[in-house]
This record gives structure tokens, C-alpha cells and sequence, in this order.
């Protein structure tokens, strides 16, 4: 089975007035819910991972505070949610560190539905999209990274981690 991956398309991060929002970023929502309807009509697993801290979380001795559980920078952006609305192969995957696999049952998640490739896209580039493929890849899974629905605040590790992922990591590259 194939499975579109959404990596923390959340108000803090693509919303304006966001924690850790970046100029730019709201552009990858177009691409990434044109993906989405795409695997809605394939009739593919779609999972968004989100952002998910306590409040004290030590991550945010390295980032402003962001995506705490259960508030509004927290959720998924508004388009993106009604387009998930009632799908019945939508799962969602609350995270506390790059990796969508540290300390989450996507792996769990991603065996049960026997997902053997992934379309992957969201923010940022070069840090949960990055840690995700690779762990993605480690297991063996086929990946593809949707560059226009992907987005960073650096356009230098935005490019470095599409090269890494392409050239290191094997995954392809779509533009």
C-alpha cells in the first residue's frame, strides 16, 4: 500500500502570526492538499504528523515555545483538516522531536497498513522532513519527497536536505 505523509503542517509553523513561522511557508499549503486529494481518490493511507510538546518541553531550550498540545499553533492548518475530514484511512501521529518514528507507533502504524512506499511533504525541509525520510528509508520503505510541497526558512538547508534525501538517502525527488 502507498501512504502520503504530512509533516506538521500546523498554525505555528505555515500560519502568519505563528510561533515558528517563516515567509514562505504558507505556499507548500496549495501542493500539499492537491497531494492529499490525490491519495484521497487513490484510496491511500494519508497520515499528518504533528508537532506536540508539553509545555516545559525540553526542545524549546533550542526553539521559541511551539506547538503545545491541544492549542490552536498546535493543529493542523484549516484547509488541510476539512480536506481530512472523514476520510476513514486518516491517521494522525503526535510527535515531540523531529523523527515522526522517536517515541510514536507510526512504525507500528505503517507495518499494520502494510505501506511499502511514501509520498512524503510538509515543513521544514531540512529538519522533520529530513529526519523522517531517513527513518523511512532505514526501514526500507520507498519514498518519494514532494520539493514544491515542501518548505524551509533557509533556502540553503531546504536545498542541502532535497540533495541529501535524492543523492544519501535514495529517496526520489519530485519537483
Amino acid at each position: 500500500m502507498r501512504a502520503l505523509i504530512v509533516i506538521d503542517m500546523q498554525n505555528d509553523f505555515v500560519q502568519q502570526g505563528g510561533a515558528l513561522y517563516f515567509t514562505g511557508a504558507e505556499r507548500v499549503i496549495a501542493p500539499v492538499i492537491d497531494l492529499v486529494k490525490n491519495a484521497i481518490d487513490n484510496s491511500d493511507a494519508i497520515i499528518t504528523t504533528q508537532d506536540w510538546h508539553d509545555i516545559d518541553d525540553v526542545e524549546f531550550t533550542l526553539w521559541p515555545r511551539h506547538c503545545v498540545k491541544n492549542t490552536i499553533g498546535a493543529q493542523i492548518v484549516e484547509p488541510l483538516k476539512t480536506h481530512l475530514a472523514g476520510y476513514e484511512k486518516y491517521f494522525a501521529v503526535h510527535k515531540n522531536r523531529y523523527s515522526a518514528f522517536y517515541g510514536t507507533n507510526l512504525d507500528e502504524l505503517l507495518r499494520k497498513l502494510s505501506v511499502k512506499q511514501v509520498d512524503v511533504c510538509g515543513v521544514v525541509t531540512h529538519i522533520c522532513v529530513l529526519f523522517t525520510v531517513e527513518e523511512l528509508r532505514n526501514r526500507g520503505i520507498d519514498v518519494r519527497v514532494h520539493e514544491k510541497a515542501t518548505a524551509s526558512y533557509d533556502s540553503d538547508l531546504h536545498r542541502f536536505a532535497i540533495r541529501m534525501m535524492k543523492e544519501i538517502l535514495g529517496a526520489e525527488v519530485v519537483p
